[in-house]
């Protein structure tokens, strides 16, 4: 079983190959609009406008409608027929799929059943965390906004599976950690491949992902740490709970804690977090 995206279903069922997976999403890549894409072709902001909101969303976990009505730049109503107009409009891998003619659409509408039902206790509203973590004010926080901020600051789909207690060092060449002391401390670490941080790395650091070496591919990951840990620790602080954020760090102690297997688009990578 485990966390997966609806594409690995289907390939794992045989239903598809990952060829025609590729062709649906690229499909997908060339029709789909972001919010912030649609308000510029809708000419209700300037592109410039548009990127000011985007570098914005790299610090601070807000949708980009919200972000941009806080900055002045779209009304409430503005946003409100945005996001309809996406929704309407947005096309899902089966669509895709069907579309390019890989799959029938009553076999999709079957599909879609049995996925929903194995992937039900991966919905973030449903995971439970592992004794040990449960009672950690901060780890849910980090759990509820990693899939968003990736998404929003690499533009990495993901889905978070369930925390198991560490067994052995995590086989990914690229790790890095932070953590934050106080009075629900967490050390917060993502572990990746090469393909999953070089993108996040060129994504944060707005760099060319060919031209970055190891040192920078760390750099950049702590830096989407950093942002991360800051956002959750705002919202904890929010209920009285003061917290320090300590640098990054790539030298990190596996013996305890818990490993989230996280299912994403572009390479291969999981969530590791320790209660200090």
């Amino acid at each position: 079983m485990g966390v997966k995206f609806f594409g690995q279903y289907l390939i794992e069922r045989g239903e598809v190959d990952a060829d025609q997976v590729r062709a649906a999403l690229d499909l997908m890549d060339a029709e789909n609009r972001t919010i912030g894409e649609l308000a510029v072709e809708g000419k209700l902001i300037s592109k410039a406008d548009a990127d000011k909101v985007n570098a914005e969303q790299r610090h601070r976990d807000m949708p980009f409608g919200e972000l941009a009505g806080e900055m002045g730049l779209l009304t409430e109503e503005q946003i409100d027929n945005l996001v309809q107009l996406q929704w309407r409009t947005r096309m899902r891998i089966g669509e895709a799929l069907v579309r390019s003619g890989h799959l029938g659409k009553v076999r999709l509408e079957e599909l879609l059943i049995s996925y929903e039902e194995e992937q039900a206790p991966y919905r973030i509203e449903n995971l439970a965390l592992p004794a040990g973590l449960d009672s950690n004010a901060l780890a849910p926080f980090v759990l509820d906004l990693f899939p968003n901020l990736l998404m929003r600051v690499a533009r990495i789909s993901t889905r978070v599976g369930s925390g198991e207690p560490i067994a052995e060092q995590p086989d990914f060449p690229v790790q890095v950690a932070v953590s934050v002391s106080g009075e629900s401390g967490l050390v917060i670490c993502l572990v990746g491949d090469e393909e999953f941080s070089r993108h996040l790395a060129a994504k944060v650091s707005g760099l060319d992902p060919e031209g970055l070496d190891m040192e920078m591919l760390l750099d950049g990951v702590g830096e989407f740490l950093n942002v991360l840990a800051g956002n959750a620790m705002a919202n904890a602080e929010q209920n009285g709970i003061a917290m320090e954020l300590g640098p990054p760090q790539t030298e990190i102690d596996f013996k305890s804690g818990f490993l989230f297997e996280l299912a994403v688009n572009i390479g291969n990578a999981a969530l590791f977090l320790e209660p200090l």
